[in-house]
């Protein structure tokens, strides 16, 4: 009866589907697919039709196409290109193309074709064989994609938090192994800013990078070595190894990272108490130090065409982390001058270590696909903290705290998927057990010690279905997740602060066709859960007018999301509007009544409204390759500060401009303008900044060369005005942004490991 009732609904739309369709699978000699391979449909004169990306399988699937394509052109790195004459009899074919020995350096970047492509729930981005593949490392790539935002080596996704980031299927735990990645190792990006059900209720963004699969047995690898030159002298080394012999990889990873930063900063602050006006001017001076180990050890065992299972070992230390912190605050009172204080502050962070353990097991039956993942997680940290306080008027005083956190987490992930023609029919279910203890020891009498464990149980299920109908794409999931976290102070449990949660996120997307532009609409709901620093109830000194501490009883906050992208040739826009319930945001809170010491905390708003938007061109004329990128973000918020209502709804706007300019022969030159003016975000005001980076970068047989100038005039600044109850904070900020750069890297054969590992628990990861 459903099989007729999708019948006559298909036969109802046939007035406005076009049958012709082209589909297939791209194998290599042996009949392996080829995974990421580039399919492009050409007019008789060889002009630009269309163009997409097969997926792990080497599927590919073009819907609508004109009745005048003649040629498919398919390319992948490894592989002789090939053109082939399209027929029009129900085209389905396998596709084989022949191994070529040119090496990766020797190919000669002249492509004059547009990179992206609208997939369900985002944007898939090409980088082989195209400018983005000669930027140096994934961190490059990853930093010019639409919609990103760069911080260091954090990446936001505009309107959409901070995303989960997987390569090959396996899921990140340290972004530092991007700055380890080459950009030519990298076939494509896509970003996703409509998860499905599968991932975490939490996940709003995803980044998907897919790296070229490479042939070969025997012994493969690269060694990377950086050095940063700014105020002072950093340094990161890595090598990465990985021996194939026919169907078993092993693979193993040694990174060693060593930063010096420094940071300058002028604060000048105001508070109003119920009588009296005091205001600060504070110089401030701080000087981290940091050093990291990261290793990783594996296997992958292709067992057959149809099994495959893995297991990966990830380690990673802080032995060292210090920073140093230098202030001189002189404070009036009702504009007299009232006090001089100096503050010297030393934190000392260590993390002793951080363990992952992953296992997986990947198999195909008929039409069905098994996948199974088992993550094992544990860190401990330790944080302490003395600050030296010499006050004009009180004298000398120290004081000083330990902070201890030691977490664990248990994850298990399986999902079913069931394939049918085009139409994707997937469920599976989530489980998640984590334990997480903060001891924070004050040793002062002022303030009280904590002592907080968190043990919280997270189950979810959740299915998710595709059907294609023509030019037409629909899909959607469900996912249900049942939430227990119980809390304990002092080893006792605490009813009120514990919490009980059953939910359900819907999603859904509709991909549609106008003449040769492509759409997709998108409704997705979500959720942020607290982190759990958040949820701490010890209170830390800052300084004596500031504090700093947790809420206990935050909530989760749940966002509806609606989402329009579209895409033409090189053209890119999205929109989206969120309304976010229980919002949490960070709020600057009186200490006490009538007191001027001030407390940074969190807090629920009832609801908070945001929206924002993306413009993205990318052509390419010549050797030259610009990519404009137009970002805006906006809230409404409305927040009460220093006695009157403050409304934050000033939009955030970001241009960036990139530039390069590939010569042939390995060389390329870049110059990048960034720039955001002034605008609010949360209870913040940021003041604009802006800043010019320049690159040159030489590709010669195994070995890069690339030399980086970021912030080339000093200009960028992380300056802002952060509103507070009975506060006003101007900050003037330069964070150590004029560096120069050089990186050296050596890559040796081919091979690279198979490993696809997913991970489970990301969401609950992400919040330890």
């Amino acid at each position: 009866m459903k099989r007729n009732l999708l019948f006559i609904f298909v036969l109802s739309l046939t007035p406005f589907i076009v049958n012709a369709q082209i589909k297939g699978v791209i194998c290599d000699e042996e009949k392996n697919p080829i995974e990421f391979a580039n399919i492009i449909l050409m007019y008789p004169d060889s002009i630009y039709i269309d163009g997409t990306v097969a997926d792990i399988n080497g599927n590919f699937d073009f819907q609508n196409v004109s009745s005048k394509a003649s040629f498919m052109r398919i390319s992948a790195l490894g592989y002789k290109t090939l053109i082939k004459t399209i027929e029009w009899n129900g085209y389905n074919d396998t596709i084989m193309l022949a191994s070529d020995n040119i090496h990766l350096d020797e190919v000669v970047i002249t492509g004059n074709l547009p990179a992206q492509h609208l997939v369900k729930g985002g944007i898939i981005t090409t980088v082989d064989g195209t400018v983005l593949s000669q930027l140096g490392n994934a961190m490059d790539v990853i930093e010019q994609l639409p919609g990103i935002m760069r911080e260091d080596d954090k990446f936001t996704v505009f309107g959409k938090g901070t995303p989960v980031i997987y390569v090959n299927g396996r899921r990140l735990t340290d972004n530092s192994e991007l700055n380890r990645m080459s950009s030519k190792e990298i076939a494509s990006v896509e970003v996703i800013t409509n998860p499905g059900a599968k991932y975490g209720a939490e996940v709003k963004s995803v980044l998907l990078v897919r790296t070229i699969k490479k042939r070969g047995d025997g012994l493969s690898g690269s060694a990377q070595a950086v050095v940063r030159a700014a105020h002072s002298w950093s340094n990161s080394d890595n090598i990465s190894l990985n021996f194939r012999k026919n169907n078993l990889d092993i693979f193993g990873t040694f990174a060693f990272d060593y930063s010096k930063r420094y940071q300058q900063q002028n604060n000048f602050t105001t508070i109003n108490t119920e009588n009296n006006m005091y205001t600060l001017n504070s110089d401030i001076v701080i000087l981290p130090v940091n050093t990291t180990y990261n290793a990783n050890i594996g296997f992958n065992w292709q067992i057959n065409q149809k099994n495959v299972l893995g297991a990966k070992y990830e380690f990673r230390t802080n032995p060292y982390n210090r920073s140093k912190w230098t202030t001189d605050e002189r404070i009036e009172l009702n504009n007299t001058p009232y006090d001089n204080i100096d503050y010297y502050t030393h934190w000392k962070r260590r993390n002793l270590p951080t363990n992952i353990l992953n296992l997986y097991y990947i198999g195909e039956y008929g039409d069905l696909t098994l996948t199974m993942n088992n993550d094992y997680y544990s860190s401990r940290n330790k944080a302490e903290q003395k600050i030296n306080e010499v006050s004009l008027s009180e004298g000398e005083s120290v004081i000083s705290s330990l902070n201890s956190v030691t977490s664990s987490m248990f994850a298990s992930k399986t999902v079913l998927e069931y394939t049918f023609g085009k139409n994707t029919v997937g469920g599976g279910y989530e489980y998640t057990y984590t334990d997480r203890t903060d001891r924070y020891d004050n040793h002062n009498d002022f303030l009280s010690d904590a002592n907080d464990n968190i043990k919280e149980h997270n189950i979810a299920g959740f299915i998710s279905a595709t059907f294609p109908i023509g030019v037409y794409e629909i899909s959607g999931g469900l996912r249900y997740e049942h939430t227990i976290s119980d809390y304990y102070e002092n080893d006792i449990f605490i009813s009120g602060q514990s919490r009980k949660y059953s939910r359900l996120f819907p999603n859904m997307d509709f991909t549609f066709p106008i003449k040769r532009a492509k759409f997709t609409l998108s409704y997705t709901a979500k959720t942020r859960r607290p982190l759990y620093s958040q949820l701490s109830s010890n209170i830390q000194y800052d300084d004596r007018f500031t504090y700093e501490t947790g809420n206990p009883l935050l909530k989760p906050e749940m966002n509806h999301d609606i989402s329009l992208a579209g895409i033409y040739k090189w053209f890119f826009f999205s929109a989206s509007y969120q309304y976010v319930k229980d919002a949490i945001v960070g709020i600057v809170d009186a200490y006490q009544e009538g007191k001027p010491i001030n407390l940074m905390t969190y807090q629920n708003y009832g609801h908070v409204s945001k929206y924002s938007a993306i413009l993205s061109f990318t052509p390419k004329i010549s050797i030259w390759s610009p990519r404009l990128r137009l970002n805006i973000m906006g809230q409404d918020l409305k927040i009460s500060s220093m006695g009157t209502e403050q409304r934050l709804n000033n939009p955030l706007i970001f241009i960036n401009f990139y530039n390069s300019f590939c010569f042939g022969k390995g060389l390329t030159i870049t110059g990048d303008v960034l720039y955001h003016t002034v605008g609010d975000m949360d209870v913040v005001t940021l003041k604009p900044s802006w800043q010019i980076n320049l690159g040159i970068s030489i590709s010669s047989g195994n070995w890069f060369y690339q030399l980086n100038a970021t912030d080339a005039f000093r200009t960028a600044r992380n300056s802002m005005i952060t509103y507070g109850r009975q506060m006003k904070l101007e900050k003037w900020n330069y964070s150590d942004s004029q560096a120069v750069r050089f990186t050296i890297r050596y890559a040796f054969n081919s091979t690279m490991n198979k490993y696809k590992g997913k991970s489970a628990g990301q969401s609950e990861r992400n919040r330890l």
